[in-house]
């Protein structure tokens, strides 16, 4: 595993538990203390967490807070990838759901360079402020917030997205698990998804390597409920090639290598 790779789970398992053990973080990683040691202490210096006897402790200081913009930075070549092929999928006039996520932002930002006609339903506040100025009708879902990622999930927003229907929604996830599909750590936010897929016609998954394979809390769509998967060319072979056991669609990178769904 590369070392962004690791901060950004010790990150996102901060979010999850609010702290983490220098011991149990070298056990899941299988490296040594003095590698878990270098990591906490790099993390801290970024703002993403204070250091604690034998460990660590989330940090929240701003609205927008340190681990959403962090994670606008790690994978960053990846992530530009994936939002350029998702951009080739939307048309002039379509509506459009876009999830919460640093993929979903970074697709919004070259969405109001090419087109001028979307409507666009989003939970993430950071998307509903970045095409703000476009012109463009946009409808925030409403919901709590969920701090780490200032994305609005809950019932208010279930509701709203169940009186709509869209041409194509754009998802993140925090995982994606041959065995458990989908998956994100927050159980609200899997309902929150949930519903944004039951309210298109056409599914995208924006998800870059770095978390094929891996699996968190809850699962909200099966593979086979996603219509196309893009993530980046360090995708792992062997997620790929069982891909394609089951007729599963994906693209690479900017490279389209595609699958048939069957």
């Amino acid at each position: 595993m590369k070392t962004e790779e690791r901060r950004s789970q010790i990150i996102e398992l901060l979010e999850q538990k609010g702290s983490v053990w220098v011991e149990d973080l070298v056990a899941r990683f299988g490296v040594s203390h003095v590698t878990i040691r270098k990591d906490l202490t790099e993390l801290e210096s970024r703002g993403l967490l204070r250091r604690t006897h034998g460990g660590a402790t989330y940090a929240h200081k701003s609205l927008f807070n340190p681990s959403f913009r962090e994670k606008l930075h790690l994978q960053q070549a990846e992530k530009a990838a994936i939002a350029r092929l998702a951009l080739e999928l939307i048309e002039e006039g379509d509506t459009l759901v876009l999830d919460a996520g640093t993929t979903t932002l970074l697709l919004a930002r070259l969405l109001k360079a090419r087109l001028r006609s979307l409507y666009v339903i989003t939970n993430s506040m950071p998307i509903a402020l970045e095409l703000a100025e476009t012109g463009w009708e946009i409808l925030l879902t409403g919901g709590q917030v969920r701090h780490h990622s200032m994305a609005l999930i809950g019932p208010a927003g279930v509701r709203t997205l169940e009186a709509y229907h869209a041409d194509k929604a754009f998802m993140s996830a925090t995982g994606v698990s041959l065995h458990r599909g989908y998956t994100t750590p927050n159980p609200y936010e899997a309902e929150t998804k949930r519903a944004m897929i039951a309210a298109v016609e056409t599914v995208y998954a924006l998800v870059d390597s770095s978390k094929l394979g891996q699996a968190t809390l809850v699962s909200f769509a099966a593979l086979d409920e996603v219509d196309l998967l893009l993530t980046d060319a360090q995708a792992p072979e062997g997620f790929l090639r069982e891909l394609d056991k089951r007729g599963l669609a994906y693209q690479l990178g900017g490279l389209e290598v595609t699958a048939k769904v069957g």
